[in-house]
């Protein structure tokens, strides 16, 4: 278990905008950092992050939280998964607290765990004696260095049965996590389990954030019926169409260039990186999804297409482009020599050859579309043709920016010699650049595009919570008078309740330290409860119940006495609330009744209620002078 003060050290050592800029493309705005929502499909940005509270709030989707948050969001991961990520983004070392020291914690890994281990346990077999096969033909046969080999985790799966199930045994790992990741399969006639993986070099596939998520396997049997790739399994893990294998390591170098180049298999990415090219990733052996253009669409403006130049990889490059364009980014088209492929090119001619036969060979998107469509003879005749520059035309439309669009069809009028006014008129009415579908939300949480209704919260409940989180910033005064009052108090709303007692439960561990201090970021990753996250963010993103206090001299100190004011108000309120609706009930109960006697009970009943609002008032009025004045 990681304990609260490295927690804290964690948060506090990373940057959120830093964190967060490895998978959204963020743009200041005053003193937040705007994106397009992770979670959802949308034009204007509603991701806020702010760098002075290190909290999210997409006010999309209302979801929010600190960084580990985010993590837990996009990586898929348990929270102190998503702390030990964190810790290794910043630099840190947490490992003596999440280490597995006996099998008893082993048993207790998740799925993300059990990648992991897998990850290593083929790495550890290629490096291994009888891993010899798979590393000559990695290092021999397809000229990988021992750098490459080991920075993108490769390795190897002997051709024995149970050579994995028999070491995960050893291990502790659970089958029911080998089963659903699809890494041993079923003989349901011999009601057994084997290795799905057998004498294959591995390649793991990582998420953005350099989580093990699944593996693809290359056989190296010469027998035809054996396929030739084989990957993980479908899961909420690993979904390949929402993958690109090398992101995790190519992200900075897009961002940085502003664009990807996009190749069709693993070895084309390692060969290209291996050359120094290290903005290359593939689309893990599928055609480019929506998804994956727009997760491209985060780092890069542009993406050069390099696939195979036989039939398939030219119409894969065809969809591609409508994708692409689908996005706003702008594609283009590279076409090897015949028989080369980008891992033969590269190793044969080397990176500064390679780049400079792209310089001069690279063909805009309606080039391409253009010889694509000539190669087909679709221009023989003028229905052919009419075809054709119609398909095309319809492929300009999809272009979200009418400046780029209508720039595309001027080129494409000079390019065919057809007038812009009859390309204008093949475009579908009413275009402007929609996508026929958006690319489904992230699995998990982030699937739930409206926050969970649990019941409305009061704008005086907002207020106390507002209050009770803000004054973390100022001592342990707010949550001293919470603690010692806690049972007078219940929060209606499941979320705010939440948050009180869980604020409650951690000021009583720290009390004994008076100059200990609840970082209220970090809490937020600690509340074990989406809507308590999404409501926390919310409310902090907010302005400060105490705003007024930055025209003040003394900042800090008006600012925590403000707040506590707020807080103390706010708490006198809820406590009558419920009184008040009490008598509000008595009042109604009075004078719907017919029956003189009971009229008369109610009447005596609310006569003794109103006496207790008086003296409870008035109680805590004076108790809430005196806090005050001892603040003075």
């Amino acid at each position: 278990m990681i304990p609260h003060e490295t927690i804290d050290e964690v948060r506090q050592a990373a940057d959120i905008v830093d964190i967060i800029s490895d998978y959204l493309t963020l743009r200041q705005t005053g003193r937040s950092f705007k994106a397009l929502s992770p979670f959802t499909q949308e034009k204007t940005p509603s991701f806020v992050v702010s760098p002075e509270k290190q909290i999210y709030k997409c006010f999309s989707t209302g979801k929010g939280g600190n960084v580990f948050s985010f993590v837990m969001e996009m990586e898929k991961v348990s929270f102190p998964e998503a702390v030990e990520l964190v810790a290794k983004r910043s630099g840190m070392d947490i490992s003596r607290f999440t280490s597995k020291n006996d099998a008893e914690d082993a048993k207790k890994d998740t799925r993300t765990d059990t990648l992991r281990w897998a990850a290593r346990h083929f790495h550890s077999a290629l490096e291994a004696d009888h891993g010899s096969s798979g590393y000559a033909y990695l290092a021999a046969e397809r000229g990988l260095s021992a750098a490459t080999i080991k920075s993108f985790g490769l390795g190897y799966a002997p051709p024995g049965w149970d050579h994995l199930l028999h070491a995960a045994k050893k291990a502790g790992i659970e089958h029911k996590h080998l089963e659903s990741l699809g890494l041993i399969t079923e003989n349901r006639q011999k009601k057994s389990w084997y290795d799905t993986f057998r004498n294959r070099v591995i390649f793991p596939i990582f998420s953005i954030g350099g989580q093990v998520v699944g593996f693809g396997g290359r056989t190296l049997e010469k027998s035809s019926d054996t396929p030739k790739y084989l990957n993980s399994q479908e899961s909420s893990i690993f979904e390949k169409s929402k993958l690109l294998y090398g992101l995790n390591t190519a992200k900075n170098e897009i961002r940085t260039s502003g664009e990807a180049i996009l190749v069709e298999g693993y070895m084309d990415v390692l060969a290209l990186h291996q050359a120094g090219i290290t903005s290359a990733v593939a689309s893990c052996g599928t055609s480019l999804t929506r998804y994956q253009a727009r997760i491209i669409g985060r780092y890069a403006k542009s993406v050069l297409f390099v696939y195979d130049a036989d039939p398939a990889g030219k119409k894969s490059m065809m969809a591609g482009i409508d994708i692409l364009l689908s996005e706003n980014i702008t594609p283009v088209i590279l076409m090897l020599p015949p028989g080369d492929d980008p891992d033969s090119f590269v190793k044969r001619e080397g990176r500064e050859k390679f780049l400079a036969f792209a310089r001069k060979e690279s063909l805009s998107f309606l080039d391409f579309q253009i010889r694509f469509h000539q190669d087909a003879g679709a221009f023989r005749t003028p229905e052919l043709k009419a075809d054709a520059i119609g398909s095309m035309a319809r492929t300009i439309g999809l272009t979200g920016d009418p400046v780029r669009r209508e720039l595309y069809l001027q080129e494409l009028s000079e390019k065919i010699g057809i007038s812009l006014q009859a390309l204008h008129e093949v475009l579908p009415a009413g275009n402007s650049g929609k996508r026929e579908s958006a690319p489904p939300p992230p699995p998990g949480r982030a699937k739930q595009v409206k926050p969970v209704n649990t019941g409305p919260i009061s704008v005086l409940e907002k207020t106390f919570v507002k209050a009770l989180l803000e004054s973390t910033a100022y001592g342990n005064v707010v949550l001293e008078f919470a603690a010692s009052h806690e049972a007078m108090l219940t929060l209606r709303n499941p979320a705010a309740q939440h948050i009180f007692l869980h604020m409650i439960r951690r000021y009583h561990e720290i009390s004994a330290d008076p100059d200990a201090r609840i970082d209220v970021a970090t809490e937020i990753g600690l509340f074990g409860r989406p809507d308590a996250e999404d409501l926390a963010t919310g409310l902090l993103m907010d302005q400060p119940v105490s705003n007024k206090w930055l025209e003040k001299t003394d900042l800090h100190g008006d600012s925590a006495r403000r707040c506590l004011g707020m807080f103390l108000d706010a708490f006198k309120n809820l406590i009558l609330e419920p009184l008040l609706d009490e008598k509000d009930r008595l009042t109604e109960a009075i004078r719907t009744e017919a029956e003189t006697e009971k009229e008369i009970a109610l009447s005596r009943e609310k006569i003794t209620l109103d006496k207790k609002i008086r003296t409870t008032a008035l109680e805590l009025s004076e108790m809430i002078s005196a806090i005050l004045e001892r603040r003075q």
